[in-house]
């Protein structure tokens, strides 16, 4: 199965938090965002993947090197200038395998079920098989219209030839897709977009475009609300994700408490983390390894990335401490 996850944005809307790690890497409970996709990758079967780079690159190859370590080979499509997600796929082409392609955001974290994906794509003649879901203002995010069938039939207030069968359901585009080499031939590898570019076309062409429905919990970190948002949502109910890259709560052994700290459920304390004496930690505060809660200071609902801390005696709420500085959430 050919597995390409995006991630070479800007990440402009994370604000302080984009300029100090690309959007790929920043910590979901711990763990980079793109490990989510990549682990959901190998545990359908997937033995390689293809992740595309630009902002940042560096370090997205740093972080997570040849993938060996993550169970999955990765292999990188370097941007020299920003491509867009249909340029990117386009330019590398050449890095997959021939078949259907599966295509992710590495910003993405979801109850992802991909097998069945994959099956429910391969049951058909679609072009391509989307992943959506129901939402309660689809036209925001540039709503999809499904049919009674499953059909996608509109996409940007684009309609198919082919009527609907049944009534017409509008829903989000998560990211998550499966393409076929026929619709990634409508794509150059100059800056364009997969869905203006190639889906589009398809659809006036009168081709076949299908719909699965996810069902289960989905997120997608592009600014800081939304990051600490889905911090909160998984500490909170880390059954949300089946199968994570790790567990979601709990104080990992090599981390470093003070008898008199107070943890308070849940959290997730990392191995390396360091909490001082009288510290007050938790509810709903990710601690990441070499992070340091300096003594009597209080933390909760927030995310401390790894090697920031929180110096003494400072209440911190509605926040992300990154080693520069600190990010609070209105």
């Amino acid at each position: 199965m050919n597995v390409m996850l995006l991630a070479a944005g800007r990440s402009t809307r994370l604000g302080a938090l984009g300029l100090a790690l690309p959007k790929p890497l920043v910590p979901i409970c711990g763990y980079p965002a793109i490990r989510f996709g990549l682990h959901a990758a190998a545990r359908a079967g997937a033995t390689r993947a293809v992740v595309n780079v630009f902002h940042r690159g560096d370090l997205v190859q740093a972080v997570l090197g040849d993938g060996r370590a993550l169970g999955i080979e990765i292999a990188y499509s370097v941007e020299g200038e920003l491509l867009g997600t249909g340029g990117g796929l386009a330019r590398a082409r050449a890095l997959f395998a021939p078949g259907p392609l599966l295509v992710m955001n590495a910003k993405v974290v979801a109850d992802l079920d991909l097998s069945a994906l994959v099956a429910a794509h391969g049951a058909g003649d679609a072009v391509a098989t989307m992943l959506l879901r129901d939402d309660p203002e689809p036209q925001r995010w540039g709503a999809i219209g499904v049919d009674a069938g499953g059909r996608v039939v509109s996409m940007l207030d684009v309609h198919s030839p082919r009527p609907p069968e049944g009534p017409v359901t509008l829903r989000m585009f998560t990211g998550v897709h499966l393409l076929e080499p026929a619709l990634l031939a409508r794509l150059q590898p100059v800056f364009c977009d997969v869905i203006r570019d190639a889906y589009l076309p398809a659809l006036l062409a009168g081709e076949t475009i299908r719909a699965v429905t996810l069902g289960g919990y989905f997120a997608e970190h592009s600014t800081p609300e939304r990051y600490l948002a889905g911090n909160l949502a998984l500490l909170r109910d880390p059954e949300l994700v089946r199968d994570p890259p790790g567990p979601l709560v709990g104080v990992d052994r090599a981390a470093e408490i003070a008898p008199s700290a107070q943890i308070i459920s849940p959290v997730r304390i990392e191995a390396g983390a360091v909490i001082a004496a009288g510290a007050t930690v938790g509810p709903d505060v990710v601690v990441g390894s070499g992070a340091r809660i300096a003594a009597g200071a209080q933390v909760r609902r927030a995310v401390i990335w790894s090697g920031a801390s929180v110096g003494p005696g400072i209440e911190l709420g509605d926040a992300i401490a990154t080693p520069a500085q600190i990010v609070e959430i209105p």
